[in-house]
């Protein structure tokens, strides 16, 4: 919580632990047992799952967006972003555990747009 919160909430995080909110359509982002919460709004940058559009954030890590995925595949009818990022794992480059919101591995959630944007790239959508 403490990585993504804006400067300003930083006193209100305290030593509860948190836990991550992920329904998409809910603006909590972070909330604890005590009823304390932190909304989109409070965090530094737009948040995974809490956003949609190109400029929805896919690897905190290595910068990709969807609207980067978007273009790639657009243009060359194909996204090599899995290939990247999976190299760059292995190589122990990313620090998910910090930098994603959600503490999770972004590989999934690049794989899921590439498959979902390629579909639609594939329809005329």
């Amino acid at each position: 919580v403490f990585h993504h919160v804006k400067s300003e909430k930083l006193a209100r995080v305290g030593d509860e632990e948190y836990m991550f909110c992920e329904t998409p359509t809910c603006p909590v982002v972070y909330f604890a047992a005590s009823g304390g919460l932190f909304s989109v709004e409070d965090m530094r940058e737009l948040v995974t799952v809490k956003a949609s559009g190109d400029a929805r954030p896919l690897c905190y890590c290595f910068g990709f967006t969807e609207g980067d995925i978007r273009e790639e595949i657009a243009r060359n009818g194909q996204s090599s972003a899995s290939t990247q990022v999976g190299q760059l794992i292995k190589e122990k480059m990313c620090a998910c555990e910090i930098r994603n919101p959600s503490s999770a591995c972004c590989l999934g959630e690049i794989n899921r747009t590439v498959k979902r944007l390629s579909v639609a790239e594939e329809v005329g959508v």
